[in-house]
């Protein structure tokens, strides 16, 4: 059972993880290093990013005294050129070693969200979140990221509209609505032909702070 529209928790991050993991499955071994659809990383480098959002999300929140911006834990570069990550999948490993990275990276999250106190925020430079924000905004980037990697298999992966509309109602709260909220949340991130090369940013202020 998914959490009602506007109220995004650790349960729908799950149902969103599950999702996103029956997608992926479909990646063969050798398919991570093809360049992601639409981006200029490939699709392990799209994965580590989906791991770093997921991971950074998960430390706004766990830690009892919280800070400004995000850990200051240090990123790495494995080879000139690749993005800076703090999560790399094991690269021997195929799609087995991703598929457990982002179970693990993601758990994270979800236990996260479903053990703090309701009134604790976090940090991000589009507004400090809360526990629902904090869910939203990954399960955007895990379903938006996760679409990129696919389609550069040419795989047509859509999240179901009863996990992405919670997150449109928690953090698009602006954004034009139709009857397909996933193509709300693309339009949303810039991702329609419509929409493409516009600016956006996601609110992800805390609610008590609205």
């Amino acid at each position: 059972m998914v959490a009602p529209i506007g109220i995004p928790d650790s349960t729908l991050v799950s149902a969103a993880l599950e999702h996103a993991r029956a997608g992926l499955r479909q990646i063969p071994d050798d398919g991570w290093g093809r360049p992601a659809d639409g981006l200029d990383w490939t699709c392990r480098e799209t994965m580590a990013h989906i791991l770093d959002d997921l991971g950074a999300y998960a430390m706004q929140l766990s830690g009892a005294h919280g800070h400004e911006g995000y850990a200051p834990l240090m990123e790495f570069s494995l080879s000139p050129g690749r993005p800076p990550c703090m999560f790399w999948p094991e690269e021997e490993g195929g799609t087995r070693a991703v598929l457990d990275c982002l179970d693990a990276v993601g758990g994270l999250l979800v236990a996260v969200i479903a053990s703090v106190p309701a009134d604790r925020t976090g940090w991000h430079p589009y507004g400090n979140p809360d526990r629902s924000a904090l869910a939203a905004m990954g399960i955007v980037e895990l379903a938006l990221h996760t679409r990129d990697i696919l389609g550069a298999h040419h795989l047509d992966h859509r999240a179901p509209a009863p996990i992405v509309e919670p997150c449109l109602e928690r953090i698009f709260a602006h954004a034009t609505r139709s009857d397909d909220p996933w193509h709300d949340l693309l339009a949303a991130t810039g991702r329609t032909p419509e929409s493409r090369g516009r600016a956006w940013r996601w609110d992800s202020t805390a609610a008590a702070a609205r």
